[in-house]
């Protein structure tokens, strides 16, 4: 019989004599003499969990018993091998289906009789819910840190260091690039363009990583800058966000914070322009004919002179619409000759996030959990074979992720941040200093202020409705 072993720890264990790599091996391998087999490898994964597969040394197991060279694993206990349901039904399979035989030295498990292939499954439902129950003791203990005002980083945070006893103290030379970050993403640039400017400049994040467009958004996104401290479990929704006075110093103003995050919804959901052209009023202005968007477009005058104008999107793209274009210049005009029509033409976003959606998705994730809690406890009784068991457990978790990603799609609302007082008094000194402002500077004053500005051409250019930013 050719035999190996293999071993695992994860982080939290390396502390645990009994748990050690090396008490594994010694157990395995004394295993493996006393029956007398020939010891053709040895596999171990030092700081990884049993969660999942996504091993080194469980992932070579695999591929030396699909070469058929292994007859026997042996391992310290059935935890070490997997902690998942269904990762251990793959693996039970895929020893049977290469005759080979599977040994747990600690719970006596031998995978040659019936018996033992059932004490392998049910072993494995038990480490499967004790490590989901440790996840959640570990979430409710971050959840009650982040009540008191306690973080819970754990990684180096750009822009602060942390101290030995966990606090978080301002690092200058990083915070002034946070600060940029907002700055420019406020400005209209986007973060793409965010990212592959800090990367030019020779800006490097923690242990000199680059730049991209998910870690630039991570920063926009997080509470922590604000002197706040927030948490919440991914598989829970956004209301249930944890956000609290920390006790670390802030990099930027509750105020700016807050801004981008409208900005950012807005982009979303095609309310602002996502690009960092020198369009103004991109993503901004809706046409009152067909309700679409209207997108900036440079025209050519005479003397090959190009000027910035904005057109329907149905109009360009297919034909369904027959609202003309509009000049930059001249749009602009009609915005500041319609301050003084501000309180008629205003319709406040005051859509609320429909609930009904959201109530009928967590009500169906309800259920979905009772079913799943019912088949555990019918496997667990010997009334469903296991084959049935992991089956209905493999579609139902399929089926709940599914739910749970819908959850975390549905829109949400961002209210107005300014009054129609403010629009107008803000629109006053815009007009007053338009020839003295760059594109940049136009475009981040316009879109701080309005959602959408709908026009409409009939005689002449009218505005129908506005909604403030």
């Amino acid at each position: 019989m050719r035999a190996v072993g293999y071993g695992r720890v994860s982080t939290e264990e390396q502390a645990n004599e009994g748990h050690s790599l090396d008490a594994q091996r010694e157990r395995n391998l004394k295993r493996i003499q006393e029956e007398g087999w020939t010891l053709v490898g040895y596999f171990d994964d030092p700081g990884y969990s049993g969660k999942n597969l996504k091993r080194p040394g469980i992932q070579k197991l695999i591929v030396e018993i699909e070469r058929g060279n292994i007859d026997a694993v042996v391992v310290h206990k059935l935890d070490r091998l997997t902690r998942n349901v269904g990762d251990l039904h793959k693996l039970m399979k895929l020893f049977e289906k290469h005759n080979v035989k599977f040994i747990s030295v600690t719970e006596h498990i031998d995978t040659s009789s019936a018996m033992g292939r059932m004490f392998v499954f049910m072993l494995g439902i038990i480490a499967q819910w004790y490590r989901e129950n440790l996840s959640e003791e570990v979430k409710k203990g971050m959840s009650t840190r982040a009540k008191k005002g306690l973080h819970n980083i754990t990684v180096p945070l750009f822009g602060y260091e942390r101290t030995e006893d966990g606090k978080l103290i301002v690092k200058p030379s990083e915070a002034k690039w946070v600060r940029w970050i907002f700055e420019q993403y406020l400005a209209g640039i986007g973060s793409t363009n965010i990212a592959k400017r800090l990367n030019e400049m020779g800006v490097r994040r923690n242990r000199g990583a680059k730049w991209d467009q998910h870690k630039v958004m991570m920063t926009l996104t997080n509470w922590h800058y604000t002197g706040r401290v927030h948490w919440k479990d991914a598989s829970k929704p956004d209301d249930e966000r944890i956000i609290v006075n920390g006790d670390h110093e802030p990099i930027i103003s509750v105020e700016t914070f807050e801004a981008a995050q409208r900005l950012l919804e807005r982009r979303k959901a095609g309310m602002a322009s996502k690009t960092s052209y020198d369009y103004v009023f991109s993503g901004i202005i809706r046409c009152g004919k067909c309700g679409g968007n209207y997108k900036g477009k440079y025209n050519k005058k005479r003397g090959n002179q190009l000027y910035r104008g904005y057109e329907c999107t149905n109009n360009a793209k297919y034909g369904t619409c027959d609202q003309s274009g509009i000049s930059e210049r001249n749009l602009t005009k009609l915005i500041f000759n319609s301050i003084h029509l501000i309180p008629e033409l205003l319709f406040w976003d005051d859509q609320q996030e429909s609930s009904t959606e959201r109530d009928e998705i967590l009500r169906q994730l309800k259920q979905s959990e009772m079913r799943r809690n019912r088949w555990q406890m019918a496997f667990g009784d010997g009334n469903m074979p296991y084959e049935d068991f992991a089956k209905l457990m493999r579609e139902e978790m399929e089926r709940a992720a599914e739910l749970e990603k819908r959850l975390t799609e549905l829109p949400t609302a961002t209210p107005s941040s300014i009054s129609a007082d403010e629009a107008r008094e803000i629109l006053n000194q815009l007009e007053q200093n338009w020839d003295m402002l760059s594109q940049t500077t136009r475009k981040q004053v316009v879109q701080s202020v309005f959602k959408s500005i709908t026009i409409r051409k009939d005689d002449a250019w009218s505005i129908t409705q506005i909604i403030l930013a």
